[in-house]
Order: C-alpha cells, then structure tokens, then sequence
C-alpha cells in the first residue's frame, strides 16, 4: 500500500517552491534597471553637408536614407549637388542648394555609352570635374561657412573638391560607395571597369599579371595627365594636397554586402554597410496598380536615370517584348523609359514569324499587354506579387531592390559598376547577362525563359533575398557611426586633421614593406643564405683538399 502522506508532503513542498521563485523572479523584474544606450545629444545641434558632383537618384539617395536617420536624431544636414532633386516630401528638415545645372550623360562630348564604357570613359567624365573645379570647391567652401559645416559626407565619384574642402577647412570627411575595391583594393579581386574580370581567383598567370600590373600601368597613362592637371589647379589656389591613400577620408562606407559582394578583410576604417534602402516607397499609380494587378506575369525593364540604349538595341529590346508576350513567356510588360524618346526607334519591328508592326502604337500604349511609362515607382512594381523578372542595366540601386525583393534579373550593362555587378549577380546564381555590343532577340527570349523556370535560380534568389533584409538595417550602423565622429572630433585636437585615427591601420603608416616585415623576412634569408654559404664553403673545402699521405717507416 502506497504511503500518501510523503507525497502529500512533497507536492506541498513543490508547490511552494514555485510560488516562491516566481515570487522572486517577479520581485527581481520589478528591480531591474534598463541600459542606457543614447549619449548626450544637448547643445549646440552639429551641421552636416552631403556632397554629390554627379548627383541623380542613384548617388544621392543611400546618402539621403542615412542622413534621414540624423535628421530624427536632431542634426542639420545641408545637400549640395547639381540640379534638384526634390527630396523634400521624402526628406523633411532637408536643406538644397543647386551645384548647377542636372547633370547628364548625354549632355557630354566625346562621350558615347554605347560603345565600351571603361576607365577610359572615366577620363571624360573627370574632365568635366576638373574644369568645373574652381567653380565646385568655391560653392564647398560658400556653403560650408554659411551653414557652419561640422562634417562632409561626400560621394566618391569625380567629387575632389568635397574631400579637399573638408581637409582644408580641418573638418572630418566620411565617404561613401558602392565599389569597395576603389576604397581598399586587393590583388585577387578587379573589375570590368578596369578591363579585368571581378575574381582573379582562378584566372591563369598570365592573365593575373595582365590585370596585376600591365592594366594598372595603362590606367595610370591614361589617367596620369588629369591628376596632375588636378594638382595643377589646387596649387594655382593655394588649396592643400592630401597625401597618402586616395582617397584620403575618416571614414569610408561600403553600400554592399558580402555575400553579393566578392569577400575580402576590410580594415575598421572601412565598413560594409549596404544595401542602403528607405523605409518606404512610393506606391503604384493607378494606371500602374490596374495594369499588374491584370497581368499575372509581369516583366518590368528599366535602365535606370541615367542610361540608354542605342536606337538598334532600343529596337531589339521592344521586339523581344512583344515575342516575349507572344510566346506566353510573360503575359505583361511594364517599361520605364526615362532617358529614351520615341523618336530614338526604327518605325517598325519585323517580328520573327514574318509579320511586321509599328512601333509608334506600341509605344504610345495601344499594345493591351505592354506598358511604356516615363517613370515608374521601381520598389513597388518589383514588390508587387505578379512581377516575375526583371530586365535591368545592373545599377547597385536597381540590383539591391531586385534581390530585395526576390526578383530574378537580366542584365544589360552599359557601363561603370554595372558590368562588375553584372558579374556577381551572374556568379551568385540569381542573374544572366546580355552583350550591348551583340544583342540578340533570340538570346534574349531564351534567357529570359531560363530565368523565369530554373528551380536553383529561385533557391539562390531566397538566399540572397534573407541576405539582403538582414543587412538592410546596417543603415543605423552608418548614421552611428558618423555621430561618433562628430562628437569624438571635437574632443580634442587631431594632429594633422587625422580624425578616427584610433581606427586606421598601421600598415599605410609604417610602408609597404614594413607593414609587410620585408626587411625582417630580408635579413632573415640573408642569415640563412650565409649560413647555408659558410657549410657548402666548409663540405666543398673538405672535399676538395688532397688527402694527407702515410710514410711507411723502413724495417731496421
């Protein structure tokens, strides 16, 4: 018979034992003291100046999605670029002032995008810095001593005279980019731009030693004369030189993500931030919102603000969508024409069932499945359920959305940062890739046919979809830390205007070859190579020497 007191006993026991710790637990909850984790933002509000040359959606919206973080946090932020972008209603409490007039691609001489658009592209687009130098560092300096500027964001691309002014002034400059090679380049990592491929991984010697240092030498030809034509002119104004590692910035934000991007050790003065994005998108216009939400396959096709194709490929690209749609492989169409007139088209297609169409009606939206617009909120169409692929120039703004979203891509790149992102979005799974030089309708509808059936294509766009989420929020990680520079740099005095020294590696200081112990590993196999010297002296003396001859002594 089983003895029901002890039990008894021991389920009282039991029951105020649980009482108790959560009795304790209650208590010591209520007891808790939250962490502080915000500083002391009271007094004088600092004053910040983004600052683009270039300027356009591309380049001065990641700057604007991480000062609006700043903005909330009370600070000042001031944008200086060419023409006007209109942030207001996106950005309150932003203050503009024009740099000049928008700048544009087509605007520019000698310059045709439709041909290779390398670095030797980049010598037209530094010569339009260059001559508008006097003239850009002067409205710097204006608008930095009318707004009291404690800190210069800048733009990397062709903007010298935002670097220059911020050293000059003795302010601390932060910097930001998509292409993290520029910044902090290694050897086993390139760039089309460059004429090379992005990984030099598994590329053979002699192509490593092409894009080692036969390509370098002819981009420093190439690219030579402006510099110092650059120098030239700061030193006709008086305006200091920044010597050392160009360039030369407190800090350096990287609007990508490994994982997209090729991997490679960043110093802490360097920082991966990216992708960059708002917190919120314009919606679908109406007439957008009826026409997806119709279609249940949509191809969405953009080139971004700035980009267009040649009137031949504008032509190869409109037939492929309307085979594209009579092929069923989409049953919508949706083209944002920013930088493209009508009248950059041949009057008719000959499609390649033998039947012939104008062009006129299709671009003016007769073509019940196909959609030309000026512009279109990109985020939004690409968000939208029904949009199944996306026919893109490979801009790291349209490739962060389009990964965003889970939206796989074809890519058309015409030129710059394009072509390497081309080649990671290919390598990465999630992507094909078109020739501008040899466009194809055919190539086109087949890869376009992959893209929209390929199981491994949509697994690695999952991937890469979490991926991008996750690193989105690093934005806040951005606007943090160009606070601590703000408040660190007035602290105390920088020798040399040296802000954020704590986080610069020693190795630009100490040199190439004592950063990299040479001299040590130098004197090293010195020791050794006479060391092994004296013992091979020593066997080959032994050796050499005639051996000693014994006398026999005479028998008495």
């Amino acid at each position: 018979m089983i003895k029901r007191k002890p039990i008894l006993v021991l389920l009282i026991l039991y029951l105020l034992n649980l009482v108790f710790c959560v009795n304790v637990n209650t208590a010591t909850t209520q007891n808790y003291i939250p962490r502080k984790v915000d500083f002391d933002r009271s007094g004088v509000p600092k004053n910040i100046l983004l600052g683009s040359y270039v300027g356009g959606r591309s380049h001065v919206k990641p700057m604007l999605d991480i000062a609006a973080i700043l903005i909330e946090r009370g600070y000042n932020v001031t944008l200086l670029t060419s023409g006007r972008y209109e942030p207001s209603s996106e950005y309150p409490g932003l203050k503009q002032v024009s740099l000049g007039p928008q700048w544009l691609l087509k605007g520019l001489k000698n310059l045709n995008i439709h041909r290779d658009f390398d670095y030797r592209a980049l010598t037209k687009l530094s010569e339009s810095s260059i001559n508008d130098y006097k003239v850009t560092y002067e409205k710097y300096k204006n608008v930095a001593k009318e707004y009291n500027i404690d800190l210069f964001f800048c733009d990397v691309l062709i903007n010298e005279a935002c670097i220059d002014i911020a050293h000059n002034l003795k302010k601390p400059v932060v910097a930001l980019t998509s292409l993290v090679h520029f910044i902090d380049p290694v050897p086993y990592k390139s760039d089309p731009l460059y004429g090379c491929d992005v990984s030099l991984e598994n590329k053979s010697f002699f192509e490593r030693f092409r894009c080692t240092i036969i390509q370098p030498l002819q981009i420093a030809y190439e690219l030579g004369p402006l510099g110092r034509q650059l120098n030239n002119i700061r030193k006709q104004m008086n305006i200091k030189t920044v010597s050392g590692k160009v360039p030369k910035v407190s800090l350096a934000l990287i609007d990508t993500y490994f994982g997209f991007e090729l991997p490679q050790p960043l110093p802490p003065n360097v920082q991966e931030i990216g992708p960059v994005l708002p917190e919120e998108y314009p919606p679908l216009t109406p007439e957008l919102s009826d026409f997806i939400n119709s279609h249940k396959r949509v191809l969405y096709v953009a080139f971004g603000t700035r980009f267009y194709a040649s009137t031949e490929n504008n032509n190869k690209i409109l037939q492929s969508l309307v085979e594209a749609v009579n092929k069923k492989l989409v049953d919508g169409v949706i083209w944002a024409l920013s930088q493209t007139s009508k009248e950059e088209f041949y009057p008719t297609l000959d499609l390649t069932d033998g039947t012939q169409m104008q062009t006129l009606p299709l671009l003016n939206n007769k073509h019940p499945h196909i959609r030309i617009a000026k512009f279109a909120p990109q985020f939004a169409v690409l968000n939208h359920t029904n949009t199944k692929l996306f026919f893109s120039h490979g801009g790291a703004g349209s490739t962060h959305e389009s990964l965003y979203t889970g939206t796989p891509m074809l890519v058309l790149p015409f030129g710059g940062d394009q072509m390497g992102n081309a080649q990671k979005l290919r390598s990465a799974g999630v992507a094909l890739t078109l020739d501008k030089l040899s466009l194809g309708v055919n190539d086109i509808l087949n890869k376009m046919s992959i893209l929209l059936k390929d199981e491994k294509i949509k697994k690695n766009l999952k991937r890469l979809e979490v991926l991008t989420k996750i690193n989105s929020k690093r934005k806040y990680r951005a606007a943090d830390l160009i606070e601590y520079i703000l408040h660190s740099s007035g602290l105390e005095e920088y020798v040399n205007d040296d802000f954020l020294k704590e986080w610069a590696p020693a190795g630009p200081r100490m040199g190439f070859i004592k950063a990299n112990n040479l001299d040590v590993y130098g004197v090293m196999l010195g020791i050794v190579l006479v060391l092994i010297g004296g013992i091979t002296f020593k066997l080959f003396s032994y050796t050499s020497s005639p051996s000693p001859i014994k006398l026999k002594s005479k028998k008495a």
